[in-house]
């Protein structure tokens, strides 16, 4: 079934989920709750997920209650492990897969399902040897970027941060814009600060955030980290002039319609790229790294957990076993999403607009996921300190007390 575009849907989804559940039809005789903490592109995998049961599972319900992942899912899962009300299926990230494994609320997941998982996904929900989550779809990050653009006036994707600041001022003796940028969630600075962080911090001190516990690392007087936040400053300098009141929705399009040369994203961004830009070659590279050797990331998203002690637990099992096996599915949310598949012998059916660069910096093995990074730093603290962030972006902090603000809260760092 062809799904309508992510314009016509997202009113629709916004209006239906978290609502009440429809009517369930006479031969359901059992309803799982589900806890899906979804980012900005992920809204409406529910109700194509939905149609799908209807069809392999009829005498099954899904209660859905979707909450945004980045301001909403840590707070709501913490809720329910409090009130011991554990939903039955839990989809988040990756990384909620090792900050939330302690808590003994998580089941083991099968051998069945987790071996229809590529190698380097299961990493990420490997804990004590044993998985207790799978994942499902990944995306990239780093900057998205005209090619049409950077072909015109001759220049190169940046390795180095000299190398950012030529390509810069060329696109702005050209009249413009370097970068496409919004600055009205926290989350998002959060992201970028993150995507500094893997290449010029987690790269070189892959436990870095246990030693920041541990006191033997912190934000102030640590250059590195201070170059990392400075970053964002330059993207805001050299973006559009309200972009610390714009969000996600309008960056992308704008973008994709090559009002801006970069992009400092993910390839959730390109959602828009179908409706619009159809004349433009997008590109991806790494943010340039302080050592010149910077690696493009990978984020694995879409990640199926599971309570503990759901009285349901072998039901789950065959429908998640089912679901990695369905192909056509797969590729629907694939391309919905616009995200690559990290179940084996699944293969997307779109081609996306930045494939090529993926497969080189796959070849060359120069791409790390993201997952190292999150796991030592929980995205509650990483959101914190993203909107003492925005305050000094906006000039009502120095940047001195946003560092010191991350020191003090270290705390909030892990579990």
């Amino acid at each position: 079934m062809r799904r309508p575009g992510f314009l016509l849907l997202l009113p629709f989804v916004l209006a239906g989920c978290g609502a009440e559940a429809p009517a369930q039809a006479e031969d359901t005789t059992v309803t799982i709750s589900v806890l899906a903490g979804q980012s900005t592109s992920d809204a409406g995998i529910e109700d194509m997920i939905d149609e799908w049961m209807s069809e392999h599972f009829p005498q099954v319900a899904l209660e859905w209650e979707c909450v945004d992942w980045g301001d909403g899912f840590n707070s709501r899962i913490q809720g329910h492990f409090a009130a011991g009300d554990v939903p039955d299926i839990i989809i988040g990230k990756a990384q909620d897969v090792k900050t939330y494994a302690g808590t003994g609320n998580l089941g083991v997941m099968p051998g069945q399902c987790s071996g229809k998982i590529e190698d380097e996904a299961l990493e990420a929900v490997t804990v004590d040897g044993k998985v207790y989550g799978i994942p499902y779809n990944a995306w990239y990050q780093g900057v998205i970027y005209n090619k049409n653009v950077f072909r015109s006036l001759e220049v190169e994707p940046p390795q180095t941060e000299k190398e950012l600041e030529i390509v810069v001022q060329r696109l702005k003796e050209a009249g413009i814009v370097p970068f496409a940028a919004h600055f009205q969630e926290s989350w998002k600075v959060a992201n970028m600060t993150m995507q500094y962080m893997m290449n010029d911090i987690f790269m070189e001190f892959p436990d870095w955030g246990v030693q920041f516990r541990e006191g033997r690392q912190s934000f102030g007087g640590n250059e590195r980290i201070r170059n990392c936040m400075e970053n964002n400053r330059k993207i805001l300098d050299n973006s559009w002039e309200d972009a610390l009141q714009l969000d996600q929705f309008e960056s992308d399009s704008r973008f994709t319609k090559g009002e801006a040369a970069m992009y400092l994203t993910g390839s959730w961004s390109l959602q828009f790229a179908s409706q619009y830009g159809e004349g433009i070659e997008f590109g991806i590279f790494p943010y340039p790294s302080q050592s010149g050797e910077p690696k493009l990331l990978r984020e694995t998203n879409l990640t199926f957990m599971k309570s503990r002690d759901s009285e349901y637990e072998e039901m789950i099992d065959e429908i998640l076993l089912r679901l990695l096996e369905d192909q056509k599915l797969a590729q629907e949310i694939l391309n919905f999403t616009q995200s690559a598949s990290v179940v084996k012998g699944i293969m997307p059916a779109y081609e996306s607009k930045i494939q090529d660069d993926i497969d080189w910096y796959e070849q060359h093995g120069m791409i790390v996921d993201v997952a190292a990074g999150n796991s030592q730093l929980t995205w509650e603290f990483q959101d914190m300190v993203a909107a003492e962030q925005l305050s000094w972006l906006k000039n009502e902090k120095t940047l001195e007390e946003v560092l010191q603000y991350a020191d003090q809260n270290r705390e909030f760092s892990t579990y």
